[in-house]
Order: C-alpha cells, then structure tokens, then sequence
C-alpha cells in the first residue's frame, strides 16, 4: 500500500498522472476517508495547444493543494519550432514517433510568445532543463498585451483541444 511505503521513506509523496477532475476528487476523497497519504501532484499535459488542464483540473488542483508537473509544455517540441518547415531532427519524439504529428496542428508562432505565455502560467515545465532555460530565459522579460492574450484565447476557443 502506498502509505505503509510513505511510512517506511520508501517513497516521499503521491501523486497520478493523466487524471480527471472526478479521479482526483476520488483519490483525496479515499485518502482523507481512510487516513492515506493524499496526492500531491499530477502530471498531465499543458501547453499552448493542449490546455484541457485550464477547464475543470486547474480550479480543483489548486484548491485542493495539488501541484501540476506539467508534460509536453511544447507539444512535443513542436511549439519550440524545431519541426518548422517540415525538419525532422535525428532522435527527436516526432521523428522517432509518428503519432505525436498531431501537435502538428496548429502553425508555428514566435518562440517568444509561446515562452511568454507559458512563463505567465503558474504551470510552466520541461522535459529536460535546457529548454527550460532556453524557454523562460528570453521569456521572463516579454509582457503580453490584453489583446494578445485574448486572440490567444480566441484561437484556444476556435480548436480547444487540438493536440490530447
């Protein structure tokens, strides 16, 4: 049981990973109930085009005490524009796995915007430091306007889930 392995400092904490709202509300519900460790992070994915997160986990999640570690922030990659102009990169996922071309689905915008964006999230994350800094570094200094955050939302609104 995962509170005995808590106990034991086996393990540190609990978390899950792509959840729902209504499975998370189960497990803090259990945990509470039966005097278990409750969970303390999930990882789902969140991103520019992915932000399924936003509607419904976010409210909850944070309410309840439950941190993101957000997967995929770049789609993939394909929102840091190493796929521009049809480029597959030797090991990267896309080139390596084809399913992923759904993140395809919306055009490149500028890196700057992607990483403002993302930067202004309580949410923002990477696979591996390096983008993470190659990504917040620039980032961090770029206000976005009102309008640029609503024509964002407007494009969010037009195709709320193009890349699960």
């Amino acid at each position: 049981m995962l509170g005995d392995l808590v106990k034991a400092g086996k393990i540190r904490y609990v978390g899950v990973s792509n959840e729902t709202s209504w499975g998370v509300s189960q497990f803090l519900q259990a945990a509470d109930k039966l005097g278990l460790p409750r969970i303390v992070s999930i990882q789902n994915p969140y991103s520019l085009v992915n932000r399924t997160f936003e509607t419904g986990l976010s409210e909850f999640t944070h309410r309840e005490g439950v941190g993101l570690l957000a997967y995929s922030p770049l789609a993939f990659g394909w929102l840091s524009g190493k796929y521009e102009g049809g480029a597959r990169p030797e090991g990267a996922r896309i080139t390596l796995f084809e399913r992923f071309a759904r993140y395809a689905t919306r055009g490149q915008s500028d890196q700057r915007l992607r990483g403002a964006r993302q930067a202004s999230r309580p949410e923002p994350g990477a696979t591996t430091l390096a983008p993470l800094h190659e990504n917040i570094g620039g980032s961090l200094d770029v206000k976005l306007s009102d309008e640029i955050l609503a024509e964002i939302d407007m494009f969010h609104e037009a195709q709320p889930n193009p890349a699960p």
